[in-house]
């Protein structure tokens, strides 16, 4: 989402707030219902700051677009982190049922 390459005056070190599926999507059949399918279809995300030395760059990225800028002190207070989530997750449903980045809102197998 954000990248701080200098550091802040909080984290004197390279970061960057990320944003992530904690719970996946469950599989889904054409014989479901409409509500077994809303229900499965729901995406549980996380909105975090890490340290560049505990990520591994890959070519993969996924624009996700948010409308309101977040900043990094905005994760410290409770209520705008939930507000944060909530927009993620509402942005990640959409791009999921719009069918695009399939093998992003996949469980990694290792």
């Amino acid at each position: 989402m954000k990248t701080f390459d200098d550091g802040t005056s909080d984290k004197q070190y390279g970061h960057a707030m990320v944003a992530g599926i904690d719970r996946y999507p469950r599989k889904v059949h054409k014989r479901m219902g409409k509500i077994k399918i809303h229900k499965r279809s729901k995406i549980k995300p996380f909105v975090k700051v890490l340290n560049y030395n505990h990520m591994m760059p890959t070519r993969y990225t996924v624009d996700l677009g948010l409308e309101q800028k977040v900043a990094t002190k905005d994760l410290k207070d409770p209520m705008k982190r939930k507000k944060i989530r909530f927009q993620t997750r509402v942005k990640f449903e959409e791009r999921y049922k719009q069918g695009k980045n399939k093998w992003f809102f996949q469980k990694l197998r290792f």
